[in-house]
């Protein structure tokens, strides 16, 4: 493991808290993206046809470009000290608070996942703003 670069704080966690929360969804995002793409996750019909043009392969599609790419490169980012992870941060939490209310409003359904994810967007950004002012 690297020590921290000048400027910044070693009093909270907060990189081994951001490279484990950012790839953890990185992953579950993906794995969603495969399911929905690859027909392993039903939807219900009702649902599907909901969707943009009908398409769970589109929608996983766009959660792996919204939170799983994201999620993914700001693992990455913080994992390597770089001086954006903490923007990265807050905007990959931004990204999956975004994808949860738009998804919530185009399917018309709430899932328990739903507020789940909601909130852990939430708290990467409050984990971002938190670690940018530590600095």
């Amino acid at each position: 493991m690297s020590t921290a670069p000048r400027g910044y704080s070693r009093r909270l966690p907060w990189r081994s808290v951001a490279v484990t929360a950012t790839g953890f969804m990185a992953l579950w995002a993906l794995a969603g993206a495969v399911g929905l793409a690859g027909g392993g996750l039903d939807l219900g019909a009702e649902v599907e046809q909901r969707l943009p043009f009908g398409s769970p392969a589109l929608a996983g599609l766009a959660l792996l470009v919204v939170v799983g790419l994201p999620m993914t490169w700001t693992a990455v980012l913080t994992w390597r000290w770089s001086p954006s992870a903490t923007t990265a941060v807050r905007a990959a939490g931004a990204l999956l608070v975004a994808w949860i209310v738009v998804e919530t409003a185009v399917i018309r359904e709430v899932h328990w996942l739903q507020p789940v994810c909601l909130a852990y967007g939430l708290a990467l950004v409050a984990l971002g703003r938190r670690s940018a002012r530590a600095r």
